[in-house]
C-alpha cells in the first residue's frame, strides 16, 4: 500500500492509501481511461477509486465530488509512474 496526500481546490488535503496494483489491474484501469466509448462521469471516477484503493463505499460516500475526482486522478497518476 502506498499512502498519498490528496490535494485540490476547495478542500483540505487528506491521506488515502492506494493498492499495490498488478499489471492486469493497471491494464484494466488504463483500458477504462483510454476507451473513447466510456463516459467520464461520476460512475467512472467511482470505479477508478474502487479499483485503486481499499476504500469502502461508505468511506467514499463521505467525500465531495471534487475530492473524489482528486482521489481518482491520484490513482491514475500513481499507478502509471515508472516503477
Amino acid at each position: 500500500m502506498l499512502k498519498i496526500k490528496v490535494k485540490g481546490k476547495g478542500f483540505e488535503p487528506f491521506d488515502v492509501e492506494l493498492k499495490n496494483l498488478n499489471l492486469t489491474e493497471r491494464a484494466e484501469i488504463n483500458d477504462l481511461i483510454f476507451d473513447q466509448g466510456v463516459t467520464k462521469n461520476f460512475s467512472f471516477w467511482f470505479d477508478i477509486i474502487k479499483r485503486g484503493t481499499d476504500l469502502k463505499e461508505d468511506d467514499i460516500n463521505k467525500h465531495s465530488n471534487d475530492e473524489l475526482y482528486a482521489i481518482g486522478s491520484c490513482v491514475i497518476v500513481e499507478m502509471n509512474k515508472k516503477k
